[in-house]
């Protein structure tokens, strides 16, 4: 059921993108006079077509669900009547052509800023900003961070929720800027803290940005690390692990709570750790060999106990939406950062200071699809508009046979005064297919590699 869920919201997901990329090369093109032939989602075989007139643009659907065509008239494609010439692609301006090829990165990123501005009015549950713990040696502690400290603002924005500026803090991070929290004590007077990340070795690309680059975590409380139950036939099991046994230590590192437990698990190299325990008022330490299951894609160690139920978060969170001119500006500002961000990403692992292993195929795309319709429609909205940002930076990238690469042609045209050769179109062409190739077997060895862990 899992499978056939991501397959489903992939196919949403996709169809959605697409349609709205072709459709903006599909609009701007009928504005410019220029006679559209056939409108296509999907490619390969026509599996469902309807034209209302014979000389009416033809839309389609194609067999692969994994992109689209908008095929205009074109004396390069084919030929052209001499009454007709006035309608094709190529005989129109340079300022024209551009247009119609900007507009379906435009559409992408226009169709975040609606996805975003939705989410806005929708609202969305997130933690309050309240400091729960402050890592110590942390940017964070050095700055006079301390438990109890609620977040007024970051740089003068104020602050709703925990990670509602999420995006502009990685920013500031990946700049190695320096970052003004304004805080609250308790009492009606604030205090301005200053995180200053420039010598900070903790200055790195992660999402959980406020907890594991600048070291604060929220205020939620935390289960302990007691074990609730047992994977019959488990490591634990087998080690004689009880229910109700207090875990105090993995290795000799101290748990302190049961996600503490989980991430010292996760860090133990090898299969063999010694877990010492409370079991009714007297210390043990059991020899546990740990075990590795895959779980949606990752690899994962565990020693096969349960933990106790989810805590109650209901007086930690806060419902954040935004009327709808200020949501509007936020919405125009987090694409921005979502493309600022994903440029630079791009280019870091281009060259090499950041992991390729940040470049998901299509498997690990469904993967997230099937996840985030999972948890609700703004989650899966979310999903959405992170897709369709990068859909529409990808296709603005230099690279023949990608809008961005026809951007380029049109410069080099007017910068020379006329169109380039044909063969260079032609090598342009075999260049970019190769590297379109390399690209997804790239991604789709990041995703064989993402089930195997």
């Amino acid at each position: 059921m899992d499978f056939l869920n991501n397959i489903l919201f992939f196919l949403v997901a996709v169809a959605i993108l697409v349609s709205f990329h072709e459709f903006g090369h599909f609009i701007v093109a009928r504005w410019m006079g220029v006679r559209v032939l056939k409108f296509s989602v999907g490619f390969g075989k026509t599996v469902w077509r309807w034209q209302k007139t014979p000389s009416g643009t033809e839309y389609a659907l194609g067999m692969i669900p994994l992109g689209g065509y908008v095929r205009m008239l074109d004396e390069r494609e084919g030929d052209v009547s001499p009454d007709q010439r006035g309608q094709a692609f190529n005989h129109k301006s340079l300022l024209k052509r551009s247009l119609i090829v900007l507009a379906g990165p435009a559409a992408n990123l226009l169709l975040a800023v609606l996805i975003y501005w939705c989410i806005g009015l929708i609202g969305n549950e997130d933690l309050k900003p309240v400091v729960g713990s402050v890592v110590p040696g942390s940017p964070a502690e050095q700055a006079g961070f301390v438990p109890g400290d609620r977040i007024i603002s970051i740089d003068g924005r104020a602050t709703k929720g925990w990670s509602e500026h999420r995006l502009y803090l990685l920013g500031r991070v990946a700049g190695r800027n320096n970052i003004s929290f304004q805080v609250a004590r308790g009492g009606p007077d604030t205090d301005s803290l200053t995180v200053d990340l420039d010598q900070s070795q903790s200055a790195r690309f992660d999402p959980a940005v406020l907890s594991r680059v600048i070291g604060i975590t929220p205020n939620v409380p935390e289960p302990q690390a007691t074990v609730a139950g047992l994977v019959a036939g488990g490591p634990a099991d087998e080690a004689g692990l009880k229910v109700g046994d207090h875990i105090l230590s993995i290795d000799g590192q101290r748990v302190d709570h049961w996600f503490d437990l989980v991430e010292q698990i996760s860090q133990v190299h090898g299969n063999d750790l010694t877990v010492a325990i409370e079991r009714k008022g007297i210390t043990l330490e059991i020899p546990v060999a740990s075990e590795v299951s895959i779980v949606d894609g990752n690899r994962v160690r565990r020693i096969g106990i349960y933990g106790p139920g989810s805590p109650d978060l209901s007086e930690h969170l806060v419902h954040v939406r935004y009327p709808v001119d200020v949501g509007l500006v936020r919405a125009v500002e987090t694409t921005w950062l979502m493309s600022t961000l994903t440029v630079r990403v791009f280019w870091q692992m281009v060259t090499g200071s950041a992991s390729r292993e940040h470049l998901s195929g299509p498997i690990s795309i469904a993967r997230f699809a099937g996840q985030s319709a999972n948890l609700g429609l703004v989650q899966f909205l979310a999903f959405l508009a992170v897709l369709s940002v990068s859909l529409g930076i990808i296709n603005l990238l230099p690279i023949p046979v990608l809008d961005g690469g026809h951007l380029v042609y049109f410069a080099a045209e007017g910068i020379l005064g006329r169109p380039l050769p044909d063969q260079v179109f032609h090598w342009g062409q075999q260049f970019g297919i190769a590297f379109i190739v390399l690209l997804m077997a790239l991604a789709l060895y990041n995703d064989f590699l993402s089930l195997l862990r």
